[in-house]
C-alpha cells in the first residue's frame, strides 16, 4: 500500500512571502546565510514580521553543515526560546536549520510552532524533504537525518532571492535539479506519482535553466526552476534516489566540490551504466527521451537513450560546468589514493540502496575514475 501525502504547505509566486504577515507576537529566529544579513532582500523579509513580533538573526552558517555548527545553533536557541524558525538560504542553510529545529523540539523540548524554508537557490529540494545531511569534520563523513520530523512546516517559494544568484551557483544547483530527478525516475521505490513529478521536473529544468543562466532571466523563468527543484524533491522524498547521490557526497566530503556540480559530473557514466544492466531503467529513460522530444518514438531503445545523453551533455556545457575533477582543480594525484575509500563510503551511503542496480565496489571505482 503507498501512503501519499505532503505535510508541507507550500506557498509559491512573487507574493508567497506575504505569509510571514500574518506572524503576531512570535519570537522569531531567522537563519540564514551570511552574506544575506544586510542585503536588501532580508531588510525587506524583516519589515514584513519585526513590527509585530520579537526578530532574531543567526548568521553562522557554512557549506556542508558540520554537527558542532548544528550544536552550535541550538545552544544559541536555547537563549532565544523562538516559536518561529524561518531558513533563509540554499540547501546547506536549509539542512542545517531542520537539524537545529529537529534536536531543538526532540532533545530541548522547545515550543517551536512553525519551522519554514525559504529556499534562496533552485536546487535541492531540501524545503519539502525529509532528510538533512550533516558533515562529521574530522572524519569528512556526511550523516544523513532521515524522518518525516525534520519536513518544514511551510516552504515558500519567492524569486526575490534567486534574482542575484550568481550564474555558476544557478548552473550547479539547477543541474542538482536534473539529477534529483532523472535518479528519482528510475529508483527502486518509484511509482507513477512520483514520475508524474519528475518528468515534470525534468522538463522544466530543460527549458527554463539555460535561460536562468543568463542575465535576461526573468522572474517567470526563475519562479519555473524554484518549482522544478520543489516538484524533484516532492519526487525522491518518495521515490529514493541512486549512486550518482552516493558518489557525490563523497566528492563534496573529501574535496568540497559543490553538491550540484559533483552531480553533474557522475550523471552521464552512471546513466549508461545503470541503463545497460537494467533493461527496466533503459526502457523509462528511452521514453523519456522521446517524451522530452529529444528522439523519434520510432528510434530505437539505444539511440533514444544516446540522444538523452547528448542534450545534457549540451546543457552541461551551456552552463559551463566543469565535466571532470581534474577540470575543477583537484589533481590525480590527489583524488585517486582516495578511490577505495570514497567507494567504501558510497556503499554505505543510504542514497545507495534505492539504485535501480546493486552497483559493487569495483563499479564505484570504474565510475569515479571516469571524472578524474
Amino acid at each position: 500500500m503507498n501512503k501519499w501525502t505532503f505535510p508541507t504547505q507550500i506557498y509559491a509566486g512573487p507574493d508567497s512571502l506575504n505569509r510571514l504577515t500574518e506572524f503576531s507576537n512570535e519570537s522569531i529566529l531567522i537563519i540564514c546565510d551570511p552574506f544575506l544579513k544586510d542585503s536588501p532582500s532580508l531588510t525587506y523579509v524583516m519589515g514584513l514580521m519585526d513590527s509585530k513580533n520579537k526578530v532574531t538573526i543567526y548568521t553562522d552558517v557554512v557549506p556542508d553543515p558540520p554537527i558542532t555548527h548544528v550544536v552550535k545553533g541550538i545552544e544559541f536557541m536555547e537563549g532565544n526560546k523562538p516559536t518561529v524558525i524561518i531558513a533563509i538560504g540554499g540547501g546547506s542553510c536549509i539542512d542545517m536549520s531542520k537539524g537545529i529545529a529537529y534536536f531543538g523540539r526532540k532533545l530541548k523540548h522547545m515550543d517551536i510552532k512553525s519551522f519554514i524554508a525559504v529556499p534562496t537557490t533552485s536546487g535541492t529540494g531540501s524545503e519539502v524533504t525529509s532528510f538533512a545531511v550533516l558533515t562529521d569534520s574530522e572524519t569528512q563523513i556526511k550523516y544523513p537525518l532521515v524522518d518525516d520530523a525534520v519536513l518544514p512546516d511551510e516552504a515558500l517559494l519567492t524569486p526575490l532571492f534567486v534574482k542575484t544568484s550568481p550564474p555558476s551557483v544557478t548552473a550547479f544547483s539547477g543541474m542538482d535539479v536534473l539529477v534529483h530527478a532523472l535518479e528519482a525516475y528510475v529508483a527502486t521505490e518509484a511509482n507513477n506519482f512520483t514520475d508524474a513529478l519528475a518528468q515534470q521536473a525534468i522538463e522544466l529544468v530543460f527549458t527554463y535553466l539555460p535561460r536562468c543562466h543568463k542575465p535576461t532571466a526573468t522572474e517567470q523563468d526563475r519562479m519555473s526552476m524554484h518549482e522544478a527543484s520543489c516538484l524533484a524533491g516532492l519526487s525522491f522524498n518518495k521515490a529514493g534516489l541512486g549512486i550518482v547521490h552516493a558518489m557525490a557526497h563523497q566528492l563534496g566530503g573529501q574535496f568540497h566540490v559543490p553538491h550540484g556540480l559533483a552531480n553533474s559530473m557522475l550523471l552521464l557514466y552512471v546513466i549508461g551504466f545503470n541503463c545497460s544492466r537494467n533493461q527496466e531503467v533503459a526502457k523509462k529513460y528511452a521514453h523519456l527521451s522521446a517524451k522530452l522530444g529529444f528522439a523519434s518514438h520510432k528510434a530505437s531503445d539505444g539511440d533514444k537513450i544516446g540522444a538523452l545523453l547528448e542534450a545534457i551533455v549540451k546543457l552541461q556545457r551551456t552552463l559551463e560546468c566543469p565535466m571532470t575533477l581534474t577540470e575543477f582543480g583537484v589533481d590525480k594525484a590527489i583524488s585517486e589514493p582516495k578511490l577505495n575509500l570514497m567507494a567504501d563510503r558510497a556503499l554505505e551511503d543510504m542514497c545507495y540502496r534505492f539504485n535501480p542496480y546493486p552497483a559493487n565496489h569495483d563499479d564505484l571505482i570504474g565510475l569515479y575514475k571516469k571524472i578524474l
